[in-house]
């Protein structure tokens, strides 16, 4: 892995555990007004909400990176290199359309809610909404490398 890709990681595993912690002050905050000082800061529930959807989005990314997304591997742990290799592949494809559909899902709901601003904060909120298609499009990237590694074990082998 280039320094440059392992700077990529690291600012983005950075970006998360930031978003995590804006989060939990919020909600603390929140809480600390609401019921200690008898005050509604309304602005801190949204915003916490944001940082989480950043939070959850950018850490599949990272969940994705190392494989620590559920998967039900059981039999497909018994199947032989190459057939396992297949059986990835398909997956891979699979998954690749899934999240392509959800990335031009995510582009068209951005565009949509451009012009309407967060209840709070005078921000769009289709930058909320931008924290789909920024993760999903590394997880595409991911998925990619999964399919190139899966076809050149089923296909290294033939010379053309």
């Amino acid at each position: 892995m280039s320094a440059f890709t392992r700077l990529v990681w690291k600012v983005l595993e950075v970006a998360v555990l930031t978003a995590f912690v804006v989060m939990l002050t919020l909600v603390i905050a929140q809480v600390f007004f609401r019921y200690i000082m008898q005050v509604s800061v309304p602005w801190t529930e949204e915003a916490a909400r944001w940082f989480y959807a950043w939070q959850i989005f950018l850490g599949s990314a990272i969940a994705t990176k190392k494989g620590l997304h559920l998967r039900a591997d059981f039999l497909l742990t018994r199947f032989p290199p190459r057939m396992k290799a297949c059986v990835d592949f398909v997956i891979s494809l699979a998954g690749l359309a899934f999240l392509a559909g959800i990335v031009w899902g995510s582009l068209l709901m951005m565009r949509a809610v451009y012009p309407v601003e967060a209840g709070s904060f005078p921000v769009s909120t289709s930058y909320l909404y931008l924290s789909i298609p920024v993760s999903l499009v590394i997880m595409v990237y991911l998925t990619v490398k999964d399919v190139i590694r899966d076809w050149r074990t089923l296909f290294g082998h033939i010379q053309g």
